[in-house]
């Protein structure tokens, strides 16, 4: 009941915000567009889409954004791009046509569509994909991205496998996720390219991968990364675990989508041992921040229940990651809006996101400057390894053993 009247509540408070209200003559309801895929990946939509509308609601609550005599609002449009890159960009052009003074992007298309919310003084924050050519301060001054980068993962995988001594195979699918993971990489690697059994490139859409596994283990792979969506990480671990092949495998941030986990339902314990890396969801400052944003989400919406349960008969809850990446840029376009004297001027408001930062939801700094449209440092970048459905920090990772064990069950 009480998660009830928390949704009503904030059904509510977005009706006022532009959700069917009616604006004073003192007031104006500003669009942002939150352009992710909703009918494929669908958790990835509603996590993003429900950080924007969290930070929206918040606005709202502290009275709006006063600039000039006018007090703004926000009302959020979303857009499915169903993991597709001509309708992600076909998205853009709506959102632009919507009035839209900022798009949430999952990341999908960002190529093809940056130029047209460019010209339409449209800031565009990707806050999921991760490939270095997304984002380039110079080239592309109107995209920013708060999410780890491929570059940092990448990286930290070098570092952390290093002193495991692993033959490595490279398994990517053909999703821009996974294209960009791979080319991440193969530069992160090619330091030590005999330490590469192979490169495979499978499809996103292949159902059964036991003959691009069974390639890497005739080829003498000790270990395996594998860069994809989170079928294609469900995939491979079913294809080396049905075999009894108990090769370590290792993961990008995706490993962590419900799906992954889902797919593996009948076989929990081929999920133990899978290792991911991702960007560290508690800051200096420790949990706090982090707790206090995800009791307001669960507040709001109720907790994410991923669909799996422990062995102990739990339910298993994601946490809110890309939400918290999410309602995080909203609160620097909160400031940049106002830094710039209003959403009139989208190019002033663009200039403006290089000049501000506030306190994200986990304590860290969120902010950006005319170097930098980088929301995440490299360094952020933790391990985590799953066992019974959840997952924990490893131990063997300077970082990564001081971070606490975050709740997962209910």
């Amino acid at each position: 009941m009480r998660l009830a009247l928390a949704a009503a509540a904030l059904a509510a408070v977005l009706a006022s915000a532009g959700c069917g209200g009616h604006a004073k003559a003192s007031q104006r309801v500003l669009v942002i567009a939150v352009n992710a895929p909703f009918s494929q990946q669908s958790s990835l939509g509603e996590s993003i889409a429900r950080g924007v509308q969290l930070a929206a609601a918040q606005v709202e609550n502290g009275g709006g954004i006063p600039v000039a005599g006018t007090t703004y609002t926000f009302r959020v449009k979303r857009y499915d791009n169903g993991l597709s890159a001509r309708t992600a960009a076909a998205n853009v052009r709506h959102a632009i046509d919507d009035g839209a003074v900022a798009i949430v992007d999952e990341g999908t298309g960002i190529d093809a569509s940056w130029q047209s919310a460019e010209r339409a003084g449209v800031p565009v924050a990707i806050v999921h994909q991760g490939a270095a050519s997304l984002v380039d301060p110079q080239k592309r001054p109107n995209v920013f991205r708060i999410v780890p980068t491929d570059h940092g993962i990448a990286f930290r995988f070098a570092e952390y496998l290093s002193h495991k001594h692993l033959k490595l195979a490279l398994i990517h699918d053909d999703s821009e996720y996974g294209r960009g993971g791979s080319a991440a990489l193969d530069q992160a690697f090619s330091y030590d390219p005999k330490g590469i059994a192979a490169r495979i490139g499978v499809s996103a859409a292949a159902t059964d991968l036991a003959a691009p596994v069974l390639r890497a283990r005739k080829a003498g792979a000790t270990g395996i990364i594998v860069w994809g969506r989170p079928g294609t990480i469900a995939g491979v671990v079913r294809a080396a675990r049905r075999t009894g092949w108990e090769v370590p495998i290792y993961a990008p941030p995706d490993a962590a989508d419900p799906l992954v986990r889902q797919e593996l339902s009948d076989h929990p314990e081929w999920l133990d041992g899978l290792t991911f890396a991702d960007g560290r969801l508690t800051a200096e400052v420790g949990p706090g921040p982090y707790y206090n944003y995800e009791s307001t989400y669960e507040t709001a919406f109720g907790a994410d229940l991923v669909g799996v349960k422990t062995s102990a008969g739990r339910n298993v809850i994601a946490l809110p990651e890309y939400s918290m990446y999410a309602s995080d840029f909203v609160n620097v376009l909160v400031a940049a809006i106002t830094r710039a004297g209003g959403p009139d001027d989208g190019q002033k408001v663009i200039q403006a996101l290089n000049q501000v930062s506030v306190h994200g939801a986990n304590g860290d700094e969120r902010g950006f400057n005319e170097a930098n449209h980088e929301g995440v440092v490299d360094d952020d970048v933790y391990f985590a390894v799953f066992h019974d459905m959840t997952y924990r920090p490893v131990k063997d990772d300077p970082l990564s053993s001081t971070l606490p064990t975050l709740r997962q069950v209910q």
